[in-house]
């Protein structure tokens, strides 16, 4: 069983829980609602979260952060990579994400692989949209149906925010 640290931090667009298995960030859960859970933070968690609050204020473009995405498997793995290297600031389009990722009749994977990655904002997940811009669907670490507005209103609200600091 592996043991879980967890720090909580408040931001507009929800709660934000980044999860550490002790030595790497694993997953990063977000809610609109507060976590019931009470925080067990180790280093990795509160540097996270220190790293998503600059992110957040507009001050940080690029996650230096020890990283083991939860549950992913080496394919899940070669998107993330891919996925880590679309621009602060930039959108590009499932196929487009596709294409990057050697995969250009893959546009469907290349949305599976968005909705599959347990660490939105430092895996940039939110910058793949729909053809013609529309935002498509988005998890974003939360329990909600990728397609609530609420988690719909979170992806604009980070594109938004790398737009404006771009």
């Amino acid at each position: 069983m592996t043991r879980e640290f967890h720090t909580t931090i408040t931001t507009a667009i929800g709660y934000i829980r980044p999860v550490s298995n002790g030595s790497h960030l694993i997953r990063l859960d977000w809610d609109q609602t507060a976590f019931s859970t009470a925080d067990r933070p180790d280093d990795v968690s509160r540097e996270t979260a220190a790293q998503l609050e600059a992110y957040l204020a507009g001050t940080l473009k690029i996650f230096d952060l020890p990283l083991r995405a939860e549950g992913t498997s080496p394919a899940g793995q070669a998107w993330l990579h891919v996925m880590a290297q679309i621009p602060y600031g930039t959108v590009v389009t499932y196929g487009e994400f596709a294409a990057a990722a050697g995969k250009p009749q893959a546009p469907r994977a290349a949305g599976s692989a968005c909705a599959s990655n347990p660490i939105p904002i430092i895996y940039p997940c939110h910058r793949v949209v729909r053809s013609g811009g529309a935002l498509g669907n988005y998890g974003g670490g939360s329990t909600l149906d990728p397609k609530h507005p609420d988690n719909l209103g979170r992806k604009q609200a980070l594109i938004d925010l790398e737009r404006r600091f771009s």
